[in-house]
């Protein structure tokens, strides 16, 4: 995983709260989380976040089943306000979160009952070592349950390339069925994935319409108007590529075989 530190600036941390609600940096906030781990019984696992950001998604994981997760970023700033939200809300039994360096996972074999991603690993460079690593550090019968940027194949329009500068992230995007032949090359099997495009597309552009009507007035207050000017043009990049299904946004699952 690159190292986003410098590119999750202040302000940016600011914008996505407002638009996705305290704690959260990615689209759908604790409904999203639900969704992902719908289905699945929490109860006694031991969950990796990987990707954890602020935390806000691990506090829902744990209020979904009687689970212990662990939360790992590579940005030491939202590690480190991460922990402090847990402090703040007493949630310190049941959820940690530590700073991990690029590369391989910090954990041993068979650590881990479910690993919980949420539109982080767009980040990761080299996907087919990274989910070999999942796929290790998962118990045998172990299941993954994520969200994720992906892309169409070929490469990246004018248009994508504007909305990733207007980003400022770093982004490693490959296509859908990309995704699910690396899953199997590492070793999984039961593998599920549900592209959202067409449902986030639609989100998106009621954000958009949110930034210029009513956060407009918070986005100039906690801002100032050329950030706020800045994410406006953001968002409407955005929707330009979700409109035309060259950003696809999905879900995916997987299990460990037992």
């Amino acid at each position: 995983m690159s190292e986003p530190s410098d590119e999750y600036d202040a302000r940016m941390l600011t914008m996505l709260q407002l638009i996705w609600g305290d704690g959260f940096l990615s689209p759908g906030g604790p409904q999203a989380v639900r969704d992902i781990v719908a289905g699945i019984d929490l109860d006694g696992m031991k969950i990796l976040d990987i990707g954890c950001g602020l935390g806000g998604l691990d506090q829902v994981l744990v209020g979904l089943g009687d689970c212990r997760v662990t939360g790992i970023d590579v940005a030491r700033p939202l590690v480190m306000r991460a922990q402090e939200r847990i402090r703040t809300a007493g949630d310190q039994r049941r959820i940690e979160f530590r700073h991990y360096e690029p590369g391989p996972l910090p954990f041993a074999d068979g650590s881990f009952d479910l690993v919980f991603g949420k539109d982080s690993w767009l980040h990761v460079e080299d996907k087919d070592s990274f989910f070999r690593d999942i796929f290790r550090i998962l118990k045998p019968g172990g299941r993954l349950a994520a969200g994720d940027w992906m892309k169409t194949p070929g490469p990246y329009s004018p248009d994508m390339l504007f909305f990733f500068k207007m980003e400022g992230l770093t982004y490693f995007l490959i296509p859908f069925a990309d995704y699910t032949q690396k899953l199997q090359q590492a070793g999984f099997a039961d593998i599920r994935t549900l592209d959202i495009t067409e449902k986030y597309r639609t989100e998106a552009h009621g954000e958009h319409e949110r930034l210029k009507g009513p956060l407009f007035d918070a986005m100039t207050a906690q801002l100032g108007a050329d950030s706020r000017d800045h994410f406006i043009e953001d968002w409407r990049s955005l929707t330009v590529v979700l409109d035309k299904g060259e950003l696809r946004p999905a879900r995916f699952w997987a299990r460990k075989p037992a």
